[in-house]
């Protein structure tokens, strides 16, 4: 069906903006709300992060594009571990013209199973495209896979402009010879268009849609915010385009968003929603390259904050490197206008693991950001690989005793494996040594490489197997371990006493009650620390001499079960004895969970 009447359209009437194509690359040349609008569904897989907390920004901010532009858009959110074929069905009933899915690596099984149905049930006309860090990377080598036969095409790298042009495209004569960044079928072959750079000047593109916060009534633990794109860092195991593995031409390597326009948007989420908590999610909050202009820019958004009085918490991300003994007035900034956690990408204990991965960090600076940050009751997540093709022995007990100092008490710290993601770096360094498996490029599978010593490569199996046989192949779990329940609950704890120390840390009273459990989770916690050393060692030595088997994994699985179990138990306690106690003495401990007025 070609829709060649529809009219040229000059002038964008959207609340959005009003600039004319020429100067906006985001105002749509044609009509798209007529004959009909054109209707695009963004399936969303919730894998990995997204089930934590579901919303997905990339989707988000092209609905937010396409909406503008007068397009209709549904996002649907797919639970993988549930039967897919309601969801599929109800989707094929809207009767979509395009259906553009978000790929990760981690969700390539689930994809492949969910893009088969959809593409039994859609009509034929349908295209499904696909996008992000996969689609970006493995480009045309996905559609030669058979698997992924139901794709009609894929785009890479940032997809606002690209994925309008092409609706554009659909919605008139169907000739997609000049979409950009469009790789795509076509009369039995593949095509692939010219690559253009991303968006240069960020503060044009519309506040992403928020359709996922609004179908779970609010209910996530916080709404997503991107202050910017980019990162100048070069970590061998990161897929983000960088110099070494830019896709297309060149954009600078980071582009931020201002401070005002930052907390314009989070200020209008707060009011709307009666909401107050956000993760910001940068690469790194204080790039580029933690220069000061850049921290100055985040110290303007923590002023900002405290200058409208918008009561909020937030979460980033940060480079260990980029922060020193004279940043604790800004990081003390940046707690009083709300930060809470922080996510570091440590990765490595040792020297020669940092130096593998190209970290711009030290140990001592890792050691340094972690004081510094929970000096100021912030607090650290990292980012941790324990176990990779190249490591020792030796390497192993360096990362377990920074992680036993560190954060010992954090069982999956000590058991993370290197997973692969296309564009990577580190791959052609494991096709170089002949470790990566002959079928990745097929499989795509994350863990799909060899041990140059055996001993290391049972070690790592082993220690994964204590979450459970699927946990130990391919990182799948049907049944959440207590460990993982532990993990999610320690931000939960920390977040729970950080909130009632801000409130009533200036009372006395209240203050000493919240010393004494304070002091009690603590112990709790370096008792988990030692148990999970002592854990990892018993299996380091075994694997020494060669002697790790399933069966040996099996039985202490349960052992570990029940033991975080148990100490779950036991900081609930705590939790639910410091709120008895403070209620006692007449605080009211609802405040921490008032949201916005």
């Amino acid at each position: 069906m070609k829709l060649k009447s529809i009219p040229i359209v000059t002038e964008s009437k959207s609340s959005c903006n009003t600039l004319n194509h020429d100067q906006n690359p985001l105002v749509s040349r044609v009509d798209l709300s007529t004959p009909r609008p054109l209707r695009i569904c963004f399936p969303i897989l919730l894998e990995g992060d997204l089930v934590m907390s579901t919303e997905h920004l990339g989707p988000a901010y092209l609905t937010a594009v396409l909406r503008s532009q007068k397009a209709e858009c549904k996002i649907v959110e797919v639970v993988v571990k549930e039967d897919m074929e309601k969801v599929v069905q109800n989707i094929a009933a809207w009767e979509p013209d395009i259906v553009g899915l978000s790929l990760t690596t981690i969700g390539v099984k689930q994809a492949v199973r969910f893009g088969e149905k959809l593409r039994h049930y859609l009509k034929k006309d349908c295209f499904i495209l696909a996008g992000g860090p996969l689609a970006t990377h493995h480009a045309e080598k996905l559609l030669h896979i058979p698997e992924w036969n139901f794709l009609d095409g894929l785009i890479r790298g940032e997809g606002e402009v690209p994925l309008l042009r092409f609706s554009e495209a659909y919605h008139t004569d169907r000739d997609y010879t000049h979409v950009p960044n469009l790789i795509y079928r076509e009369e039995g072959a593949i095509k692939s268009n010219i690559m253009i750079a991303g968006l240069s000047d960020l503060e044009i593109i519309p506040e992403p849609a928020r359709d996922q916060f609004e179908m779970h009534n609010g209910k996530l633990a916080y709404l997503r915010i991107s202050t910017s794109r980019g990162c100048t860092s070069h970590c061998t195991f990161c897929n983000a385009p960088h110099a070494k593995n830019r896709v297309g031409p060149a954009v600078k390597g980071w582009r931020g968003v201002g401070p005002q326009k930052v907390i314009d948007e989070v200020e209008r989420l707060y009011k709307k929603y009666n909401f107050n908590t956000f993760d910001f999610v940068d690469s790194t909050f204080e790039d580029p390259g933690g220069r000061p202009k850049a921290k100055e820019r985040i110290a303007e958004i923590a002023n900002e904050i405290l200058k409208r009085n918008l009561h909020i918490y937030y979460n980033v991300c940060m480079q260990a490197c980029n922060w020193h003994e004279e940043d604790r007035p800004l990081i003390n900034l940046l707690w009083r206008s709300g930060l809470e956690k922080v996510l570091v990408g440590i990765e490595s204990g040792s020297e020669e693991g940092l130096k593998r991965w190209q970290k711009r960090s030290t140990v001592e600076d890792n050691k340094r950001v972690i004081r510094l940050l929970r000096e100021a009751n912030i607090y650290v997540a990292f980012g941790f690989i324990s176990f990779h093709p190249w490591i020792t022995f030796n390497e192993i007990n360096e990362n377990t005793r920074f992680l036993h100092e560190n954060m010992g008490h954090n069982l999956r710290r000590y058991t993370v494996r290197l997973e692969l993601y296309p564009g990577s770096e580190v791959i052609e360094q494991l096709r170089q040594d002949n470790l990566l498996h002959s079928n990745y490029e097929l499989s795509l599978n994350p863990f799909a490489y060899n041990y140059q010593d055996e001993r290391i490569k049972h070690l790592a199996a082993a220690l994964n197997g204590l979450y459970g046989k699927e946990y130990q192949e391919d990182c799948t779990i049907k049944k959440e371990p207590s460990v993982f329940e532990f993990e999610t609950f320690d931000i939960v704890l920390h977040t729970y006493f950080s909130r009632l120390y801000r409130l009533f840390g200036g009372n006395p009273v209240a203050k000493e009650i919240l010393d004494s459990c304070d002091h009690e989770i603590n112990g709790l916690k370096r008792e988990i620390a030692n148990f999970n050393y002592n854990l990892v060692h018993h299996y380091i030595d075994l694997a020494k001499e060669d002697n790790i088997g399933k069966l040996h994994t099996e039985d202490h699985s349960e052992t570990v079960e029940n033991y975080y179990s148990s100490m779950l138990k036991k900081l609930k306690s705590i939790e639910m004895r410091a709120g008895l106690k403070l209620h006692r003495a007449k605080f009211n401990i609802k405040e921490i969970q008032l949201k916005a007025v």
